[in-house]
């Protein structure tokens, strides 16, 4: 599809807690052409300025509520919509300085109705871009 655009290029939503730990979400868009089910989401390779988040540490926004990524797989009934980018968060990071910040996605889509052999094809995309971060962004 169009990778440069797999990671939507706005500001890092930041949250920090009492306890000094630190949340950012950033927005995906599908690597495909038409709405696919959720539960056929393959979210990897997630890295933060050079560090790797494991999945125990994401969740996803759906329908204004987040999700932890690992509960997705059981979604068969929700759609991931074309002009929906998906908002990601990564909890359990430590505070997020101003300034710029890196974020790697590989972000990948199950199609169920292309099958290749016994299995549905699985597209993936990757893409590293640099998000800015102020002061007063919020997720």
């Amino acid at each position: 599809m169009f990778p440069d655009r797999l990671i939507v290029p706005e500001e890092l939503g930041v949250t920090e807690d009492a306890d000094g730990s630190a949340a950012v979400t950033f927005r995906v868009r599908l690597p495909w052409y038409r709405a696919l089910p959720m539960d056929g989401l393959h979210l990897s390779d997630i890295v933060f300025d050079g560090r790797p988040v494991g999945s125990d540490l994401l969740d996803v926004e759906i329908d204004g509520a987040w999700t932890p990524y690992d509960d997705v797989a059981a979604l068969r009934d929700v759609w991931w919509f074309v002009l929906d980018p998906l908002r990601v968060r990564i909890r359990g990071l430590e505070s997020v300085a101003d300034g710029e910040h890196e974020v790697t996605a590989t972000v990948g889509a199950r199609v169920p109705y292309i099958v290749l052999g016994t299995k549905a094809l699985v597209i993936k995309e990757t893409l590293t871009r640099v998000l800015p971060r102020h002061a007063r962004s919020a997720a």
